[in-house]
């Protein structure tokens, strides 16, 4: 991406998120990255540091919740105007049987991943309407696009935030503003490790039938995406096949399932 752009990227202190934020300030943009934790924004501000190619570059962290609309907002402060591309990575998965999965999961879930998604791009637009361009890319997954058995809790919100892509795309488009999804596979960060230790045995073994990238191929994908403006953007081959094939897979993973549940 151009030096003169400063990306602002939620959930920027690991995973895909990081890998991101690393590749543009290797290419010369300045950075913002968001997170929850303090101690792991301050690891992740070291690893990006190493890839600063100009004295000129801005790295930032900030600190919150992108839950919390008003925090969220005072956190930002002045600086909304500052932001040229907007990525929405913060996320979390939460699987098992939907009998199983204890209420408040759900919302905590959609929370994170599509009111997150909404609050950040809501305090950011005005701005780039303002300024008559901006990029908006909000991280989705291919389980927006079969849902998958375990993840009840999970694939809505990714619905959810593929959704919303789809309306902000076409009323932003006149002001200069473009929008990406994603929709990347099962990608190797540490929400995956986390997201193993608590998978029922169906979702594993369907889980065991696609691959896993890194996400710093992700991370290059999304950007090469976007070079190009794709609205859609599926990182690696298995997930273009997916996505290509999704009728067939889906009722692939449903019968599957069910003959399983037996």
């Amino acid at each position: 991406m151009k030096k003169n752009k400063h990306v602002l990227i939620s959930g920027g202190s690991s995973g895909i998120g990081l890998a991101l934020a690393k590749q543009f300030f290797a290419e010369g943009a300045s950075v913002t990255i968001i997170a929850r934790r303090k101690d792991v924004l301050l690891s992740a501000q070291h690893e990006i540091e190493r890839q600063r190619v100009g004295p000129e570059q801005i790295l930032d962290t900030i600190s919150v919740d992108v839950t919390k609309f008003s925090d969220l907002s005072a956190a930002l402060g002045k600086s909304l105007s500052n932001f040229d591309i907007l990525i929405n990575s913060a996320g979390i998965a939460y699987p098992g049987k939907f009998i199983d999965l204890d209420q408040k999961i759900f919302g905590e879930v959609m929370d994170v991943n599509y009111i997150g998604t909404v609050n950040l791009t809501k305090l950011i637009v005005p701005k780039m309407i303002k300024n008559k361009t901006g990029y908006i890319v909000n991280i989705s997954s291919l389980a927006a696009v079969i849902g998958i058995y375990g993840y009840s809790a999970y694939a809505p919100s990714k619905y959810a935030v593929r959704g919303f892509s789809r309306c902000i795309r076409a009323e932003l488009k006149s002001y200069g503003i473009d929008v990406s999804v994603v929709l990347p596979p099962d990608t190797d960060t540490p929400q995956l490790e986390f997201e193993r230790t608590l998978l029922p045995e169906i979702t594993h073994e369907i889980n065991k039938k696609g691959g896993v990238l890194s996400p710093e191929k992700v991370a290059a994908d999304i950007i090469k995406g976007m070079r190009k403006k794709k609205f859609t953007i599926i990182p690696g081959l298995e997930g273009k096949i997916l996505y290509l094939l999704a009728p067939i897979f889906g009722r692939y993973f449903y019968h599957f399932a069910v003959k399983m549940e037996k």
